[in-house]
């Protein structure tokens, strides 16, 4: 599967497949090695080992994580349609700031191999950062790392100096989307996918020229629907066939599609189905702090929504905002019963909030 002399750059240096292993075992048992580089180097060992697929992790935010395979034939072919629509050639510049433990900073590598450019990496947290003189080709982070980035001019720098930026693993909230098209030259694009379709098979630019929220899938994924309007998805070159998402999806004319939201988090409330994720749109600019509608049981309703606020304590003056304000945006049935304060929100490492987790949790705590 792999050419021997094939040349790989990784921080500016080149090796063969052969001293690339040789150099990843070094790296591996040296005890100065730091664990998230050791994981990059454990993946590049397993990337060249004589087994045809590589295990992943799923991110977790709808239930526990679990494990798959994928095949290494599909994770190349999803690596060339990357690098064919960004149109990255041999020595581009590549940052993995991701962890390498799940599909998407296996993905960085992967696509670095392939397409012989230079991978450059940094430890994955909240606010990555390299030599800001340094100019990046492609780099992928999620929400978390753009909005802290964002916060500062060195943060800015760093992502104006990316010629395409990709923000994928959860949904992007109004106020991190509005601080993106306001700061210039951040070439930025969100892309939609999951562990099962080796990350994205579907991407919207954010910015510049960006004028729509719907997701165009890439060349050679097909689309469809079915009664439920889940979206299902279809890509024999990168092993998907028929795969049935738990998205709600509205499919446009020009083969895009909106995301209504999640088969899972529909909540039935007096007999009428909500989602939450239509009625988190309609009122996101209204609210600072993190946010999320929720359900839990009623004995009269079956469900009852909860607008869950991230906050330290009980303030009034989301209170008042939600009077004034969110209701005028809401339909009668779509109102939250209750407000309540979670001084923390639960999420998972690439910024996805665990909802069902939180949501028992408070039920939970009224037992």
């Amino acid at each position: 599967m792999f050419n021997n002399s094939l040349n790989i750059q990784i921080q500016g240096n080149f090796f063969t497949v052969g001293e690339l292993k040789q150099f990843c075992a070094e790296k591996i048992n040296n005890t100065t090695t730091q664990i998230w580089e050791k994981e990059i180097y454990s993946f590049i060992k397993e990337w060249f080992s004589s087994c045809d697929t590589i295990t992943v992790t799923t991110s977790g935010s709808t239930g526990n994580p679990k494990e798959i395979h994928l095949h290494k034939r599909y994770m190349i072919a999803s690596a060339k349609a990357t690098l064919s629509f960004f149109d990255l050639k041999n020595g581009d510049n590549m940052w993995l700031c991701l962890p390498v433990k799940y599909i998407a900073g296996k993905m960085m590598i992967v696509r670095a191999i392939v397409g012989e450019l230079n991978l450059i990496y940094s430890e994955p947290n909240t606010s990555p950062l390299i030599e800001s003189s340094r100019k990046i080709n492609f780099s992928a982070m999620v929400p978390n790392q753009v909005y802290s980035l964002l916060k500062s001019p060195q943060g800015i720098n760093q992502l104006q100096n990316i010629d395409n930026l990709l923000i994928g693993g959860s949904d992007i909230s109004y106020a991190l989307e509005n601080k993106l098209t306001s700061t210039p030259s951040i070439s930025c694009w969100h892309s939609y996918g999951m562990t099962e379709t080796i990350t994205h098979i579907a991407l919207r630019k954010l910015f510049p020229n960006a004028n729509t929220r719907s997701f165009l899938p890439l060349n050679g994924i097909r689309i469809t629907t079915n009664s439920n309007s889940q979206l299902i998805i279809d890509a024999p070159y990168i092993g998907v066939r028929n795969l049935i998402t738990n998205d709600i999806v509205e499919l446009l004319n020009d083969n895009s599609f909106l995301i209504i939201g999640r088969q899972d988090n529909v909540i039935i409330s007096g007999g009428i189905k909500l989602h939450p994720e239509i009625i988190e749109s309609k009122i996101k600019k209204y609210i600072s702090n993190n946010f999320f509608i929720g359900g839990i049981p009623d004995a009269s309703l079956g469900e009852k929504l909860i607008l869950f606020i991230e906050a330290n304590s009980n303030n009034n003056q989301h209170i008042d905002l939600f009077k004034d304000k969110i209701k005028e945006n809401l339909l009668k049935f779509e109102i939250p019963k209750e407000i309540i304060f979670l001084k923390y929100f639960l999420q998972t490492e690439n910024g996805k909030l665990r909802r069902k987790t939180m949501v028992n949790n408070y039920i939970e705590s009224l037992k």
